[in-house]
């Protein structure tokens, strides 16, 4: 290249920075001029913000013939917020972008990181298996474990000479019932009707065990009634099985528990 050559390309070059300066002196010149220049204080004609909010989104149902271009460049008022909203959407799409871009970011190192390490992330799992696996054998028992289902016993007392009231008991027959959580169906004798009995549980000293009401149903001409008794807690020995009939004086029974 010759000097000629030279001195042609610096003048074309010295000449597109001093056009660009000059446009760029230009326009701040006509944005300084159309903030301050073209005071409107009682906002005649002024579009409404939504408009110019649109306006300064680039909103595509917003046509073009519809923007307020001509008023905005010749009212300060409405160009100051055209302004605003207009730097207000630059940087909210700056943010949008930022923010795709770290969740895109965070995706690569997840991806990454898994692909880097199965190995570890299967040690992992297993040794949390193993873990439960060494769990003592008594959590699992706990948590198996049920409530004993209560004994099913069927006394007959048809079959006794109750007494009544506080005579003495004359009969040589007992009532056996052992020491553990029963379900008791009771065959009352003839001539006890339907109801609700109060039944009672004592030993020769008094001390009441059980304490309960039932009622009594009446089935082919025979009155029976159930209920729960827990006798895991009652010592050894002689009780009084007391039955209070409704509208009857009490009935006693001999009870032998063990």
């Amino acid at each position: 290249m010759n000097a000629h050559s030279i001195e042609r390309s610096l003048m074309t070059e010295s000449n597109q920075f001093a056009s660009s300066k000059l446009i760029r002196d230009v326009v701040a010149l006509g944005k300084k001029q159309s903030m301050s220049g073209f005071p409107n204080p009682n906002r005649e004609g002024c579009p409404s913000r939504s408009s110019l909010r649109a306006m300064a989104r680039r909103d595509r149902h917003f046509a073009l013939v519809d923007m307020p271009v001509s008023h905005i460049v010749g009212c300060s008022p409405c160009f100051t917020e055209y302004a605003h909203f207009r730097r207000m959407s630059v940087v909210w799409r700056g943010l949008r972008l930022t923010a795709a871009s770290l969740a895109v970011l965070a995706v690569l190192f997840a991806a990454t990181r898994f692909s880097r390490y199965p190995v570890n992330l299967s040690r992992q799992q297993s040794a949390s298996e193993k873990q439960i696996d060494r769990q003592p054998s008594g959590a699992t028992t706990k948590q198996t474990i049920r409530p004993a289902a209560p004994l099913l016993v069927r006394v007959d007392l048809s079959s006794f000479s109750p007494t009544r009231g506080d005579e003495a008991e004359d009969s040589r027959n007992k009532v056996h019932l052992p020491q553990k959580l029963l379900r008791v169906r009771f065959i009352l004798p003839l001539g006890m009707e339907p109801g609700e009995y109060e039944i009672r549980l004592q030993d020769d000293a008094g001390t009441v065990f059980i304490n309960k009401r039932a009622l009594g149903h009446m089935t082919n001409g025979t009155t029976s009634m159930e209920m729960n008794m827990d006798l895991a807690g009652a010592h050894r020995g002689n009780f009084t099985l007391m039955v209070h009939p409704p509208g009857e004086s009490w009935r006693k029974f001999p009870v032998v528990i063990g």
